[in-house]
């Protein structure tokens, strides 16, 4: 959002939703869990605000943890 210069007032109101629904899924330190029906949402929301073909693989980052690889 930040590159785009998205406000989360303004994804939440084209998304349907409240801001602190927006506010949580930006600040949530885990992936929560999302329907493919608010990821598409998600995704063409930010398409409209941003005019930028944004996917799914743009908006979530993988990290391995090395702590808990370390005890599996």
């Amino acid at each position: 959002m930040a590159r785009y210069r998205i406000k989360g007032v303004d994804l939440a109101e084209e998304m349907g939703m409240s801001t602190n629904s927006i506010s949580n899924l930006r600040k949530a330190d885990s992936l929560p869990r999302i329907d493919g029906h608010t990821l598409n949402s998600l995704c063409m929301s930010l398409r409209r605000l941003s005019r930028v073909d944004i996917t799914p693989t743009d908006l979530i980052e993988f990290i391995v943890d090395d702590e808990k690889a370390k005890t599996r």
